[in-house]
């Protein structure tokens, strides 16, 4: 049952991971190694993994509506991984941001990533070592492009910015069934993230909220 694999693959997953951060020469701070390890390890960069290595070309049995789920999953990365082809400092506009909160994100495909860890850990005789000779080829640039780069939630870097005057409003349902989230930061503005969850709509509240906060903070004049 891939299911049981799956449970394996992700626990094996997160320790290799996380090994390799601690042991990285760049000698990361708790709170740095915290970032890279949410940016990591999770489903969405499992199944966007997935995707670039053909792993859905080899489902045997797919429902019709998991089926269009994953088709438009692997779209929306094939046109992602172009646009990163064409320029790989190119700024995304907010239409694409709001696209990108908008997709589903198959769990199946993540499940799959994480299943075939656990078989190669079972199949090698339980080797940890065989595991990551397949897989830090695959997870190698993400790892290399979030070191030099660390990601940081937007949440948390509004409230950060912002502790005292940034103010989330509860989740809110919209018609078409998706989550609203409002974030008002006191006297400079109320700022609002749709999304297919809560999470989500929140972290879009946090985006906006930091776009503009960015983009009217006053310039330091070249000395």
């Amino acid at each position: 049952c891939y299911q049981r694999l799956e449970f394996l693959g992700d626990a094996i997953l997160d320790y290799l991971i996380t090994k390799h951060l601690y042991e990285d020469p760049r000698q990361h701070s708790p709170g740095v190694l915290t970032d890279l390890r949410s940016a990591l390890v999770n489903n969405t960069i499992f199944a966007s993994l997935a995707v670039k290595y053909d792993y859905h070309k080899y489902f045997k049995a797919v429902s019709p509506e998991l089926f269009h789920v994953i088709d438009d999953f692997v779209q929306f990365q094939l046109e992602k991984n172009e646009m990163q082809g064409m320029d790989s400092e190119l700024r995304r506009s907010e239409e694409d941001e709001e696209k990108e909160e908008d997709i589903e994100v198959p769990k199946a495909m993540g499940d799959i990533f994480e299943s075939l860890a656990g078989a190669i850990y079972m199949d090698s005789g339980m080797s940890l070592e065989m595991v990551w000779q397949v897989y830090y080829p695959m997870m190698r640039p993400l790892i290399e492009k979030f070191s030099a780069n660390v990601p940081r939630s937007p949440v948390r870097e509004l409230l950060e910015m912002e502790p005292e005057t940034a103010k989330f409003s509860p989740a809110e349902r919209t018609y078409d069934g998706k989550v609203r989230v409002t974030v008002e930061v006191v006297g400079k503005g109320k700022f609002k993230g749709v999304g297919r969850s809560y999470r989500i709509a929140k972290s879009a509240a946090a985006r906006r909220a930091l776009r503009s906060l960015k983009a009217n903070q006053p310039q330091v004049p070249n000395s």
